[in-house]
């Protein structure tokens, strides 16, 4: 695979100009293979978003979203006046192993989607839109064989309060069906900082007080988690999970 057209479609994500770009995850972008990325012809529509009509330099929007309707929706956003942020942080397999999580519409997703972004007239100072996949722990057990790709997001991924608030973004929106455990420990932070934490999940928003999550705030609580996945050597998680041996004393 050209690794120059890889990055090339990672700068359309993640413009120089932007304030925003500097949380953007590359190692998706940088692990693709030519399998995982649409011929040249391939192309997606401009989704459309319904829920958020204008944009609104006072929110920050992160959409928590399977696979590739993150994409979409991020793309939608972008159609408002959004700078969107991929996030994603579980590189693709190099090989047929089966992938605890498939990204590989994820991958066609970014590529296909970066035709529509190079096209919008989105400005320097526009808002952010941080892009996960709600998939991103995987529904299948870490087994011997597989490809552990599974990944979660720390505090540290995201802008600090302070950093929001200096920005004068006063909400955050999420776009999903729940708030998970790890955006949790982000947000709670927002939450003791004043920042008012909306959800939309089908068409409404509405505010809501997030609960604290297990360990908030602890000094284990990154090392315990990263302990239980498979980190890559280039940067992010990914890796096979091995087969323990079989010898005997």
């Amino acid at each position: 695979m050209d690794a120059n057209k890889n990055m090339l479609v990672y700068k359309i994500w993640t413009p120089d100009n932007s304030l925003w770009s500097e949380w953007a995850k590359p190692v998706l972008f940088a692990s693709a293979s030519a399998k995982d990325i649409p011929v040249e012809s391939a192309s997606m529509d401009l989704p459309q978003v319904s829920w958020l009509t204008k944009r609104n330099y006072h929110n920050m929007v992160i959409v928590d979203l399977p696979g590739k309707s993150g994409i979409e929706e991020g793309l939608g956003l972008a159609a408002l006046g959004y700078q969107p942020v991929p996030l994603y942080n579980g590189v693709a397999n190099p090989d047929n192993t089966p992938m605890l999580v498939d990204v590989r519409e994820i991958v066609a997703a970014l590529f296909s989607g970066a035709n529509i972004l190079r096209n919008l007239p989105i400005l320097d100072s526009a808002p952010p839109t941080f892009l996960l996949d709600s998939n991103r722990m995987g529904a299948l057990v870490k087994a011997p064989g597989y490809f552990d790709n599974r990944w979660c997001i720390f505090p540290q991924d995201m802008p600090s309060a302070d950093f929001l608030l200096a920005r004068r973004i006063q909400e955050v929106i999420v776009r999903s069906d729940r708030i998970r455990d790890d955006l949790a420990h982000i947000l709670c932070r927002y939450q003791e900082k004043n920042i008012k934490i909306s959800i939309c999940e089908s068409s409404e928003i509405y505010g809501i007080i997030v609960p604290k999550p297990s360990r908030f705030k602890s000094l284990f609580y990154r090392c315990a988690v990263i302990l239980g996945l498979t980190r890559n050597s280039t940067g992010g998680f990914g890796g096979i999970v091995p087969t323990p041996s079989s010898g005997g004393g």
